[in-house]
């Protein structure tokens, strides 16, 4: 467990590197190769639904249950729903504080609220036991029981004994099971990082670096009033592509301090591609198949995405794309399948993991988890944080 813990850790470090390189759109979920629930090709869902772009956890919502965040940060406390739940919070704070104080008698009075909420069913105290079981602390040492215990928690609900579960089961060699808890522990935890409606793009500026002020940092923040943007600026004006390109992305993500405009991002796309410009033409594309900035067309998309495809082969992941989800065109997983294989041909990282996702899934091919997980680790070695998961 702890092995699988610092492996996780490691993975959840080199996330914030990987992401900067370069926006990834047009990813696709395992759920997108279901036929169940056919969709009009020109339509999004009812209500309009855009899931796939921007439905992320919001940190403002209230806390999870189980969380731990109560216990260590009072300001963040909620009254208990049940008792059992009361029990709980009670056992893992004074397990908490003995951690703490190394007091054997409070721990052991922990691990007895744990228990009595773990036996009144609550799955939280029920992972918590099961890693005691595991552990052996303040219990003797029985891995059935810590099974047991993490099985009932898991179906309660709990991340963490699904977590403990699947690295049991992949060390068992019962890979089906261990690999259709880590898809569902995947999602949540993508869903986790990708925590802003506003910006999938993070931009890491150091205010501070040892004793002095990094004062470049603090000026490239100055947004419209920086003397290298406005000189881009002054390049773009000129009628350069690239200089275009660039302002458009600034404005689209809001970086290097600008406010996000959507409005100034879509001008500065669209003088872009009358320079024949790729990039803008990909990012139209996903503007138009996400309704992001323009009124959602996937007609428009498609046309967006084919002429980028002519010179960027990022481009070829957006149509095949749409073909799996039959937007503006008819549902098509073989055509799909050549697009993306196109875009893999020339090394894109979303092209290697949506092959990925099909061998995975032995969409219209031969099941190969062994095929998909070397599409997956080219895909994150390329950059992909969603093919580290």
């Amino acid at each position: 467990m702890r092995r699988f813990c610092y492996s996780l850790v490691v993975v959840l470090a080199l996330l914030p590197l990987c992401t900067l390189a370069r926006p990834f759109f047009l990813i696709l979920n395992p759920e997108d190769f279901s036929d169940a629930g056919e969709q009009s090709s020109e339509s999004a869902p009812d209500g309009g639904d855009t899931s796939d772009w921007d439905e992320f956890w919001n940190s403002e919502d209230e806390l999870g249950p189980g969380s731990w965040i109560p216990i260590l940060d009072p300001d963040l406390s909620r009254e208990p729903e049940t008792e059992d739940e009361a029990v709980y919070y009670s056992g893992m704070a004074k397990m908490i504080a003995a951690a703490s104080s190394g007091g054997p008698g409070v721990m052991g009075e922990a691990a007895s609220e744990i228990e009595a909420a773990a036996t009144a069913g609550n799955p939280h105290a029920q992972s918590a036991l099961g890693f005691l079981y595991e552990m052996g602390m303040m219990r003797e040492r029985k891995r059935e029981k810590a099974l047991m215990y993490h099985s009932f928690a898991a179906d309660g609900g709990n991340t963490q004994s699904k977590m403990a579960l699947a690295y049991i089961y992949s060390r068992q060699e019962m890979h089906d099971r261990a690999l259709e808890l880590y898809a569902e522990l995947a999602e949540i935890a993508m869903n986790s990082f990708l925590i802003s409606k506003d910006s999938p793009v993070i931009e890491p500026v150091r205010l501070h670096n040892g004793a002095e002020e990094n004062k470049d940092a603090l000026r490239r923040a100055r947004g419209e009033e920086d003397e290298d943007f406005q000189i881009l600026e002054s390049q773009a004006q000129k009628g350069n592509a690239t200089a275009m390109y660039k302002i458009g992305m600034f404005y689209y993500f809001g970086l290097r301090g600008l406010r996000r405009d959507r409005a100034k991002a879509l001008s500065w796309f669209l003088k872009a591609v009358e320079k024949a410009e790729p990039r803008s033409m990909e990012l139209l594309g996903k503007m138009y198949a996400s309704g992001d900035g323009v009124e959602r067309n996937y007609t428009k998309a498609l046309e967006w995405l084919t002429l980028a495809s002519q010179q960027l082969s990022s481009a070829y992941n957006g149509m095949g794309y749409l073909y799996v989800r039959g937007y503006g065109v008819e549902k098509n997983y073989i055509k799909a399948k050549e697009y993306f294989e196109k875009a893999a041909d020339d090394e894109e990282a979303s092209g290697y993991y949506n092959l990925g996702l099909m061998y995975l899934k032995g969409v219209r091919v031969k099941k190969d988890v062994k095929l998909a997980t070397k599409y997956f680790i080219m895909a994150s070695n390329d950059g992909l944080p969603k093919a580290f998961y």
